[in-house]
């Protein structure tokens, strides 16, 4: 359906709506990555709520890969929102190890306000 995202304080906000697919999802981040806003490394808030699409395992694979090589994104940080109990949330528990494996930081909370806390804490060296 659509992806949707705006820049906050220091992170992009990205909310997607129903389905959508890799490609869709892949060039609304590489369009975030070219914005003038876009931070580096990014941080992104990930507000799963209002889809319940959960892509195969291989499709957050290569999500993860193809994100992992983007200069924006190597070395991000995600905070994943999800509702308790879903698909949604148990493939982002899936997507926080795979995008580690690529050189980002990502957590799954089920509240935005905590979420967006920890998103915005400074990143310890790893």
């Amino acid at each position: 359906m659509s992806i949707v995202y705006s820049f906050e304080d220091d992170y992009v906000l990205v909310t997607p709506i129903g389905f959508n697919t890799f490609e869709d999802v892949s060039t609304a981040f590489e369009m975030i990555a070219a914005a003038p806003a876009s931070n580096r490394p990014a941080r992104v808030l990930f507000d799963g709520r209002q889809t319940n699409y959960g892509p195969p395992g291989e499709e957050l694979e290569m999500l993860a890969e193809f994100l992992g090589r983007h200069d924006a994104y190597r070395g991000s940080r995600w905070a994943i929102i999800a509702i308790p109990d879903t698909l949604v949330f148990a493939l982002s528990r899936m997507y926080t190890a795979l995008a580690e494996d690529h050189g980002m930081y990502a957590e799954t909370f089920t509240d935005f306000e905590a979420g967006r806390a920890w998103l915005m804490q400074p990143q310890a060296a790893h």
